[in-house]
């Protein structure tokens, strides 16, 4: 009698996620797609540590917004090339080599680099785009699948693997793409239009998280506010909000990237209506200055800003305001400068993110006169980030201790905990001792790490 031995399939697979967690939700996708190939000839099987032994492949999903974040996925690859990964790219820095819009000098030496360092790793380095993730298969990555298309992106329609419910939180992307031209942007030149995601779409993933256990869905998009512009040529956002807060579930959302071009008053006054969200305002400010904002071609002022931050600490008292703000633009002024330090320092703010300005090749602004030079950069940089470290720090050990909490982490001695306001990977967890605290629960251990406890700090 012959033995028949079956050669069985075996793919082991990461992934890194660079920055970005609108990417992160594509990733997901990619995950779920790749996990429900298992069958009886091929074994799929998923590893949190990209750097494991037993993983082969590793899919980075890039990032590519400022030219240090490109560098940064070049180091990620070469790290992962070093421990023998055979990696798939794919992302936006992949679309911005791929897809070239403009013949400046500096953005083809850019993208000749990055051809040449494939060339250096065939068959270690291969490219995957956007659509591919709607159609690609497992058949298709074994034979060491790259991508010779680059298209629009594409929402696909499997389900996604919710790699965040452990913790109660997932990502809802709502849109793609961006329709703003800020001037020290290269979004709108690399992707398209803004392309919405339909209501009913949404709706469905909501119930599908909600049903996988997840507690609280971060709403996001390149440009928020702007949800559905792209069909009706006016936002949606909000009777979308209303539709969500109207389901009868058990969950809270929050929204990031809140741009104030077209967020008015009248906005936030809906908001103050919804029972399920959370009074978390994301608002990407970039600066204080009229002059410079009228440069970066931000549609609003700095008396605008103060009536709308005014309105919130008014209306959402218990509110959580995060902002960014873009340091050594072309034109700032020492006057400019000291009004977003004066600015720093208005109690507004419970968290901050500061970015050196780049003079990227395709972005409108690097055609502007007047750039600052590299030593004042650096003063400035040190100073405000100084001050931005004091006053957050000031205003975190004002906020109130006894509230609810998410369990992130745990180990012998301590509690690694987010508060209920904090948004995820975004602002600051707390560490805490066990011997701090008075369970509320006396079956807590019992609890899964998603579920929210509440406690008390003695």
């Amino acid at each position: 009698m012959a033995l028949v031995y079956y050669l069985k399939y075996l793919m082991n697979f990461s992934l890194i996620n660079l920055w970005c967690v609108k990417n992160l939700v594509d990733s997901q996708y990619l995950i779920w797609k790749l996990l429900q190939a298992n069958n009886v000839n091929k074994e799929i099987n998923y590893f949190p540590d990209p750097y494991d032994e037993k993983v082969e492949f590793v899919f980075l999903n890039t990032c590519w917004f400022l030219s240090s974040w490109r560098e940064e996925m070049i180091e990620v690859l070469n790290e992962l090339l070093e421990n023998g990964k055979k990696v798939y790219l794919f992302g936006c820095a992949v679309q911005y080599f791929e897809m070239q819009v403009d013949k400046n000098p500096e953005y083809e030496k850019e993208k000749q680099e990055f051809k040449k360092f494939l060339e250096e790793n065939a068959w270690k380095v291969f490219l995957l785009s956007w659509n591919d993730l709607d159609f690609i298969s497992v058949d298709k990555l074994e034979k060491w699948y790259f991508s010779s298309e680059f298209k629009d992106f594409v929402f696909p329609d499997n389900i996604r693997a919710y790699t965040n419910a452990i913790y109660a939180y997932e990502y809802l992307k709502i849109a793609e793409w961006c329709d703003n031209h800020c001037s020290f942007c290269i979004i709108p030149k690399i992707r398209w239009k803004q392309k919405s995601l339909p209501e009913e779409k949404i709706l469905e993933q909501v119930k599908n998280m909600v049903e996988s256990w997840i507690k609280e869905i971060i709403i996001i998009s390149q440009d928020t506010t702007r949800y559905w512009t792209d069909i009706y040529w006016e936002p949606k956002l909000f009777e979308l909000l209303e539709k969500i807060d109207s389901l009868d579930w058990d969950f809270v959302y929050r929204l990031l990237y809140l741009y104030p071009d077209i967020l008015t008053l009248e906005h936030l006054k809906k908001l103050t209506k919804l029972e399920k969200f959370l009074p978390y305002f994301d608002i990407p400010l970039q600066h204080i200055s009229s002059n410079l904002l009228k440069k970066m071609w931000r549609f609003y002022d700095t008396d605008y800003i103060y009536k709308f931050l005014d309105f919130i600490k008014l209306n959402f008292p218990n509110s959580f305001i995060r902002t960014n703000f873009i340091i050594w633009f072309p034109w700032e002024t020492e006057e400019d400068f000291k009004m977003l330090c004066n600015f720093v320092k208005k109690w507004y703010f419970d968290n901050i993110a500061l970015f050196e300005y780049h003079d990227e090749p395709l972005a409108a602004s690097s055609k502007l006169p007047n750039k600052i030079d590299e030593k004042t950069l650096h003063k400035r940089f040190n100073k405000i980030s100084d001050l931005v470290d004091k006053e957050l720090e000031k205003k975190n050990k004002a906020r109130s201790k006894q509230q609810i909490w998410y369990i992130m982490d745990f180990d012998e001695t301590k509690l690694t905990i987010r508060p209920y306001l904090h948004a995820p990977e975004i602002d600051v967890y707390d560490e805490i001792d066990y011997a701090q605290i008075t369970w509320i629960y006396n079956d807590t251990w019992e609890i899964d790490l998603w579920v929210m406890v509440e406690y008390f700090i003695k």
